[in-house]
């Protein structure tokens, strides 16, 4: 994606292919779905079993066996439920590391959601007693004038729903709210995070699409109970 000023152009490249790749990937598992009206038979919230919490680590360790540089450690939780398929891909199309769930049913993969971590670099203004604020409304400009654009490019009924400051496990962050139409699954939700590391401009950022035919959310209240919600809640720098 072109996220100019803030974002670093590795992480602008990354979250454009990460769009391309989403897109290729949902068009060809399309020829292989079943019915819309089969599809809806899942739903995540309707889920009452137990998560297991697989826990990755991103640092030295990681580096010396992916050969996958980490600029700034970081941590985080992955759900795994036994009606969903996980599948890792530790070298996305740019970024660090891409999550993404889909149905185990036979007839064909249904995407459920995904979770793209990218590199990003927010400044620290040296002239600021409190630069966190600066940084925030920075990542938030960058996220509505660069990165969303970029993220529904080529899909239809695009909207920005909100955008506003939260908590990511106890650190600032600002987040953007989007909604758009994929020709292969229906209408989605579009979740871009920018977390700026507290210390530090090498920091990361957070691209997470979910499929609102299997994951029917009516408000932002509900999505801490997606999969890429817990897993942004577990989020750590480290």
């Amino acid at each position: 994606m072109r996220i100019k000023a803030v974002m670093t152009a590795f992480a602008l490249l990354g979250l454009a292919a990460a769009a391309q790749s989403q897109s290729q990937a949902q068009t060809a598992q399309a020829q292989t779905e079943p019915s819309p009206a089969a599809s809806l038979s899942f739903n995540l919230f309707s889920y009452q079993g137990a998560y297991l919490n697989r826990i990755f680590r991103f640092n030295a360790a990681y580096t010396a066996k992916y050969n996958i540089p980490i600029k700034v450690p970081f941590a985080l939780q992955v759900p795994i439920r036994n009606d969903v398929e996980l599948i890792a891909d530790g070298r996305p199309s740019g970024g660090i590391v891409k999550f993404t769930f889909a149905t185990k049913d036979p007839s064909g993969r249904r995407f459920i959601e995904n979770f793209h971590v990218i590199d990003a670099s927010f400044p620290i203004p040296q002239d600021s007693d409190d630069p966190m604020p600066i940084r925030l409304r920075s990542a938030a400009k960058a996220l509505t004038q660069s990165a969303y654009p970029s993220a529904v490019q080529g899909f239809t009924n695009a909207k920005i729903i909100s955008t506003r400051e939260i908590s990511v496990n106890g650190m600032r962050a600002v987040e953007l709210l989007g909604r758009y139409t994929d020709p292969s699954n229906g209408p989605m939700v579009l979740q871009l995070v920018a977390i700026p590391h507290p210390d530090r401009a090498e920091s990361y950022f957070i691209l997470h699409n979910i499929s609102r035919n299997l994951v029917p959310i009516n408000g932002p209240e509900q999505l801490p109970d997606t999969l890429g919600g817990r897993i942004l809640a577990s989020f750590t720098y480290e």
